[in-house]
C-alpha cells in the first residue's frame, strides 16, 4: 500500500478530489496548509488598502488517500491531468510507503481496512 499526499492551490481541490476518488481512491482526506515553494505567493493590501505587501505563505490543500500499490500509477495520473498548467506551483504528489492500516472500528487491516 502507498499513502498519496497531494499538495494543491486551494482553488484547485475540488479537482483534486474528484479525480482521486473517480481513480479508484475509496476516500481521502484533506488538510488546509499553509507553506512557501515555487509558486508565486500573492500580493495582499493592509487594513486600509493603501499599501500593499507579499504574503510570507501560499493557503494551500494537502489530500491524502492510501491505496493499494496496483492503482498508484493511474491515480497519480489523473491528479496530473486535473492540475497540471505548466506554472511553476502546481502542486506535488508525495508517494510512500504504508507498512500497516488498521480500522478500528472493523478491526480490518490492510487492503481490507481501506
Amino acid at each position: 500500500m502507498k499513502r498519496l499526499e497531494t499538495i494543491v492551490k486551494s482553488d484547485r481541490l475540488s479537482d483534486v478530489v474528484h479525480a482521486i476518488r473517480s481513480a479508484g481512491a475509496k476516500g481521502v482526506t484533506v488538510t488546509s496548509i499553509k507553506g512557501q515553494g515555487s509558486g508565486e505567493r500573492p500580493m495582499l493590501r493592509s487594513g486600509r488598502g493603501t499599501t500593499q505587501f507579499r504574503a510570507e505563505y501560499n493557503n494551500m490543500e494537502s489530500v491524502m488517500a492510501i491505496v493499494d500499490d496496483s492503482e498508484v500509477d493511474k491515480i497519480v495520473s489523473a491528479i496530473n491531468q486535473s492540475c497540471y498548467t505548466g506554472k511553476s506551483g502546481d502542486g506535488l504528489v508525495i508517494i510512500t510507503d504504508v507498512v500497516q492500516v488498521v480500522n478500528i472500528a472493523s478491526k480490518k487491516t490492510n487492503s481490507e481496512a481501506l
